[in-house]
């Protein structure tokens, strides 16, 4: 009999390889500096200089009195391994660990100082980090990420130390309520984000038109017609899609170039999106799809992003991929439709070609430039800041959302890498373009009827509860809406007001309904349990429709009948009423002043349609179409209509070989067989 043996230190299993520790007393040299500064192999490299944390930061001044000292030793020792845990992060999970280190090595300053008198608590490499450490950094309220951060790294380098890990607990998850606007709310922010992107098109098409030769219709038009002109003659003598300055004025002064009526802000927006018009685009995608506001950024405009639907050519199928959770997100909509989010890109990518074309040029020639620089072997620094130009033009030469304004000379794109899609004040005072949309909505609103302040992210809030509302709570359908891989991230997109107030009145409603129902009625019925958890109440005329409805009687293929005993003359003309002998035709699709189609419907008058086909088989065309046959087999096509197609098809074709292989066998009016 063996005992077995677990392994039990799986971090130092699944610790990277690190490089050699530097001694202590390690001088700060050229060559440690350049060690302190590496490229990420993210899709998008992003450049990680490390060099303050061994210098400091002592300008209080400059950091708004947040400045720490630096720490040579430590930070070469935690080098190794925050190398291999950001060698594929992408920009803003570099930024993360810039301020968890930030906020260590304050802590670290604080420590000492206090115990300054004793020379105790000192840091100079990882081991000297303890117990009093991690006590500090909860007392301080320290970050859940910042503390995790940092904790990985003490442990990635003690473990390869031969040190046991810490095992700290971390502080808890700050966990804020997801507050989210009523529904309706979310509507008139979409509605005006519509109306402000038509406006953008209208500015577009008004440009083209003119161009094209249509006659100016007004004063404004005249003047816009000779801006665009004038524009397309300068673009045309430089060759530049986007000139500047003197080119544009063609010698003219300001002041002449004004008094002649051109406007350099006419004539770049009859051309290109400004950065109100890429931010309205943006936001309407947003509100549209349901994605991240990263996956937008982060589209390819070489990639294959947008195909049409492989069953319906008057849709397309929109792909993003979403490189924190690694899952591809997958939207569609109607190529007709111009507010929906693959038109919108589609318009911008043909709008802003002409500036992408000068980005590649531009880019073509930064690259040739930093072949130079590694070759002629020029220092690390002019290698990193060119390296910075290059990843940088690449970004903009790959983007969908370029832009210009009257007011910078470089063509702008959103970048990929921060939150500047949402930074933009208008006239308003407001500090995002969110909040000068709902500003101006407003404007025109009721004073108890304002809409709340939204985030760009909460669109995929929002979109989530649409989802959940619309599948009748599945959580299931929503993580399939939100291309999620666990359950776990999908609750937290639902855990919010907007759908924990609906989930408190649901629960409310049904306790009411069924208490009310035990005490009134002495039963339950799970309908008017389920009508009245939905909607809150229930009226006794529902009820009564409720009573009527069940108490329809069926014919042989499903259908309900209103008056059994007394058919139409046209449907049993033979038929003696008595009021208790019942209608035998059973010919349902002929009578629809008593028919009532139920939901199970379906499977009897798929039988009916498949009898109909085998009858006008067995006769000849003119005698069915002139008999009462044929309409009978057109209402019934119109009320299978409401069934899905796939199944009304599958149940004919089983019904049809039924009838073929003699298990079913079909009879009419006059009692004939066929079959």
């Amino acid at each position: 009999m063996n005992i077995r043996r677990y392994k039990k230190d799986h971090l130092k299993e699944l610790a990277p390889v690190l490089s050699a520790v530097p001694p202590p007393g390690l001088d700060l040299s050229s060559e440690s500096d350049d060690r302190l500064k590496f490229w990420t192999r993210h899709k998008n490299p992003f450049l990680v200089d490390l060099t303050i944390y061994a210098t400091g930061n002592l300008n209080a001044l400059a950091t708004r009195g947040r400045s720490f000292s630096g720490r040579l030793e430590l930070i070469m020792e935690m080098l190794p391994a925050i190398q291999a845990l950001c060698e594929y992060s992408a920009p803003r999970g570099i930024a993360h660990h810039h301020q968890a280190l930030r906020s260590w090595w304050r802590l670290f300053d604080e420590i000492e100082r206090a115990a300054s008198e004793t020379a105790t608590h000192i840091v100079r490499r990882v081991s000297d980090i303890g117990e009093v450490h991690r006590r500090r950094a909860l007392d301080q309220n320290m970050s859940y990420s910042s503390f995790a951060i940092v904790h990985s790294i003490i442990n990635i380098i003690r473990n390869t130390q031969g040190l046991r890990s810490l095992h700290w607990r971390r502080p808890a998850k700050n966990t804020q309520e997801r507050r989210l606007p009523p529904e309706w709310q979310i509507k008139k922010i979409r509605i005006a984000l519509k109306h402000a992107w038509f406006a953008t098109l209208d500015r577009w098409q008004t440009a083209d038109e003119l161009l094209a030769g249509r006659d100016p219709r007004t004063k404004e038009e005249r003047k816009l017609l000779r801006n665009y002109h004038f524009f397309e003659e300068v673009v045309t003598r430089t060759g530049e899609p986007r000139p500047w300055g003197n080119d544009i004025r063609a010698g003219m002064s300001k002041t002449s170039f004004n008094r002649e009526g051109l406007s350099t802000v006419d004539m770049l927006k009859g051309r290109y999106p400004d950065a109100e018009d890429i931010r309205t685009a943006f936001h309407l995608c947003l509100a549209s799809t349901g994605w991240n506001p990263a996956v937008f950024l982060s589209l390819d405009v070489n990639s294959a992003f947008l195909e049409p639907h492989p069953k319906d050519p008057t849709r397309y199928l929109l792909h993003g991929y979403k490189a924190r959770g690694k899952t591809y997100q997958i939207s569609e909509g109607l190529f007709k439709t111009q507010s929906s989010a693959g038109v919108i890109l589609q318009t911008l990518q043909k709008r802003t070609e002409p500036l992408r074309s000068k980005l590649r040029l531009e880019l073509a020639e930064q690259e040739l430039k930093l072949q130079t620089l590694v070759e002629t072997g020029a220092t690390s620094d002019k290698l990193n800041a060119q390296r910075k130009v290059v990843a940088r033009l690449r970004d903009g030469a790959s983007s969908l959302w370029l832009y210009v304004v009257a007011t910078n000379k470089n063509i702008s794109w959103l970048d990929p890498h921060e939150t500047t899609y949402s930074h933009l004040s208008l006239a308003t005072g407001t500090k995002t373009y969110l909040d000068s949309v709902i500003a101006r909505i407003n404007i025109h609103q009721p004073a108890d009827r304002q809409v709340s302040t939204l985030k760009p992210s909460d669109f995929r809030d929002a979109f989530a509860a649409y989802a959940y509302n619309l599948s009748g709570g599945m959580i299931l359908y929503v993580m399939k809406a939100l291309g999620h891989k666990r359950l776990r991230s999908t609750n937290i997109y639902l855990d919010n007001t907007l759908i924990n107030e609906k989930t408190v009145q649901l629960y409310r409603n049904f306790s009411n309904a069924l208490w009310t129902e035990i005490r009134d009625q002495q039963c339950l019925d799970p309908t008017l349990i389920a009508k009245w958890a939905r909607d809150g109440n229930i009226s006794s005329e529902q009820r009564e429709r409720l009573a009527s409805y069940r108490s329809l009687r069926r014919s042989r293929i499903g259908i309900g009948c209103k008056d059994p005993t007394n058919p139409p003359s046209h449907i049993a003309p033979g038929f003696r009423v008595d009021g208790k002998a019942m209608c035998h035709v059973h010919r349902c699709m002929l009578c629809p002043e008593n028919a009532v189609i139920f939901p199970d419907s379906m499977f009897g008058l798929t039988k009916r349609l498949a009898e109909l086909r085998e009858i006008r088989s067995e006769m000849s065309t003119i005698s069915f179409y002139q008999s009462s046959f044929s309409e009978e087999m057109e209402n019934t096509e119109l009320a299978l209509r409401i069934f899905d197609p796939s199944l009304v098809a599958e149940q004919v074709s089983k019904w049809e070989n039924s009838i073929k292989n003699k298990l079913h066998s079909v009879i009419d009016l006059n009692g004939q067989v066929y079959g």
